[in-house]
Formats: C-alpha cells, sequence, structure tokens
C-alpha cells in the first residue's frame, strides 16, 4: 500500500539549502535588531550652547521673554486620540539676540498634576533666523493626549519658557 521512496541527494541537498538560508536570514535580523537598539545617535540636546532653568543668566532674561497664548485647538485623529495645539506670540523684551528658544507645553489635568508635556525648539527648528530685541514670533506647542484621557479630564493647556540662547 505504502512504499517507501528512496531520497534523493539532490532532495536533500535542496532542503538543507532552503535550512540554510533561513538561518541566514535570522541571524541578519537579530543582529540588525541588536545594532537597531544599541544606537542611540546623537544625544545633544536641542540647544547645545543654551542657558536652562535654574542657571543665573536663563533667570535674569526670562522676565524679558513674552509669551501671549493666541488660541488653544484640540485636532481629533483618525483613531480617537487628541492631539491638543496652543498658539502663542512670543515676544523678545530684552536688550540680547535669541539664537534659541525652547519651550515647554504640559496639559494639566482636573487635580492640577501634569498629565503630559511636550517640548518644542520653535528656534533654530522652524525659524532659522534668530529673534532680536523687540521681535516677535508666532509659534505652536502640540502635545499628543494619551489614548486614556479624554477631553473633558483636561483643565488646562500652558506653556512655559524651558530654554534660550543667545
Amino acid at each position: 500500500m505504502f512504499e517507501a521512496k528512496p531520497v534523493d541527494a539532490e532532495d536533500n541537498k535542496r532542503g538543507n539549502l532552503i535550512v540554510g538560508a533561513l538561518g541566514l536570514v535570522a541571524i541578519t535580523l537579530i543582529v540588525g535588531v541588536f545594532y537597531i537598539a544599541g544606537s542611540k545617535g546623537d544625544m545633544k540636546p536641542p540647544l547645545p550652547n543654551g542657558v536652562w532653568a535654574g542657571s543665573a543668566e536663563f533667570e535674569h532674561y526670562k522676565s524679558k521673554i513674552e509669551i501671549e497664548v493666541i488660541d488653544k485647538i484640540v485636532h481629533p485623529n483618525m483613531i480617537g486620540m487628541m492631539q491638543y495645539e496652543i498658539r502663542t506670540r512670543v515676544t523678545n523684551r530684552g536688550d540680547r539676540t535669541l539664537t534659541g528658544l525652547e519651550l515647554i507645553g504640559r496639559m494639566i489635568g482636573l487635580d492640577d498634576k501634569v498629565i503630559k508635556e511636550s517640548i518644542s525648539v520653535p528656534i533654530p527648528r522652524v525659524r532659522t533666523e534668530p529673534l532680536k530685541p523687540g521681535e516677535s514670533i508666532k509659534v505652536s506647542v502640540k502635545i499628543d493626549g494619551p489614548g486614556n484621557v479624554s477631553e473633558g479630564q483636561v483643565k488646562d493647556l500652558l506653556v512655559e519658557l524651558r530654554g534660550l540662547q543667545f
């Protein structure tokens, strides 16, 4: 009824070739994953020569930067999550030219705790020219809302100055 078919040497070679090729693909994928996971890229701060909160230079100049909130907008996306946008006007009321500006947007919950933060670097990323004394720039800070937070659970959206570069 059933007859044993003799194993052909060519079938054996073909099977070994397929197993070897799959093994090579698997090893290549594993090496690729470890390479990507291990490479962190350039971990430079957005403002390499900047000053941040706590430094005397930042604290002295911080009061000369005016941040006026123009509008707060909620954008729903296709998967039911929200993106919050805070449109502001930033004015340099000081006497120094700013070559870098770093802002932080904060989403505040009903319990007055920060739900989510997002950093924006409008100068030099969006605007390459420096912000001279007396000049203004319109800036948008966007915060992606977490999936477990509804619009009704957000009390306020704030924008604060985080870093400067002269």
